[in-house]
């Protein structure tokens, strides 16, 4: 009896997991802007952000968007955190590193992303306002 009990248990949790793992990818369309924090660039006019795609894949514990995928460093029920440091030659370009760092409110869609570079007047952040993509097709 305890082994059909254990089976049992095994097998829901598996299916439970399986489940899990299927609904673990959000996909967000996100609009705002993005602004140089530099000292001498803070009072320049923000640019707009538009139709950006962030993907967030739990099971992977990654965010991606454009040719950027940075790991998640915390996720809950409502907060998603990523911050990591792509390598340009990785991405097909030579340059400095960076990094990337930021943070997706899944309640409200409000999301912040922060370049850090080497070269601090290259420097800035996006603030953008995502909500669930739809698919084309």
């Amino acid at each position: 009896m305890r082994f059909a009990c254990a089976v049992l248990f095994l097998a829901l949790t598996q299916s439970a997991y399986a489940q899990q793992q299927e609904g673990s990818t959000i996909t967000l369309a996100c609009n705002g802007t993005s602004k140089l924090t530099a000292t001498a660039a803070a009072d320049l006019k923000p640019d707009p952000v538009t139709n950006i795609g962030i993907i967030v894949n739990a099971a992977a514990r990654t965010v991606t968007f454009g040719d950027y995928v940075t790991p998640v460093t915390g996720i809950n029920a409502t907060l998603v955190s990523f911050n990591g440091r792509p390598t340009p030659v990785a991405l097909g370009f030579k340059g400095k590193p960076f990094t990337i760092d930021g943070s997706i409110d899944r309640v409200t869609g409000h999301t912040e992303i922060d370049w850090w570079y080497e070269d601090i007047g290259n420097n800035s952040h996006w603030e953008l306002t995502c909500r669930p993509a739809t698919r084309l097709f």
